[in-house]
């Protein structure tokens, strides 16, 4: 037959079948997939702070947020520039709320 028949052709299931009709070869992906946990570790609940509604971890103490209600934090105003570019029409605006995950991942580590 010639080169480039549909014989020549494998799909999905016969390439799987063939794969593992030779236990000899090994598979590069069986390290990643031996390492999968066989259970996840949730979190139990924690009550929120009363004062501030933070959320709290099972066993952090008390007013580590915000000292019972002593201190109240102050809510940022919102950027200018950054409410026109998502409210706005124009050319700006678009491209930005078009390419918002893409600048989001570009400036997360600004965050650690």
């Amino acid at each position: 037959m010639p080169v480039g028949s549909d014989n020549d052709i494998l799909d999905d299931d016969e390439e799987a079948s063939m794969s593992s009709a030779n236990p000899s070869e090994i598979d590069p992906f069986d390290s990643v997939y031996s390492n999968i946990p066989d259970i996840t570790h949730i979190l139990k609940l924690a009550e929120n702070c009363k004062h501030c509604k933070a959320r709290k971890f099972e066993s952090e103490t008390g007013g580590f947020c915000c000292c019972n209600g002593q201190i109240q934090l102050k809510h940022p105003e919102p950027i200018p520039e950054l409410m026109r570019l998502w409210s706005s029409m124009d050319a700006d605006s678009r491209h930005f709320r078009e390419n918002i995950r893409f600048s989001n991942g570009h400036f997360a580590f600004t965050t650690l």
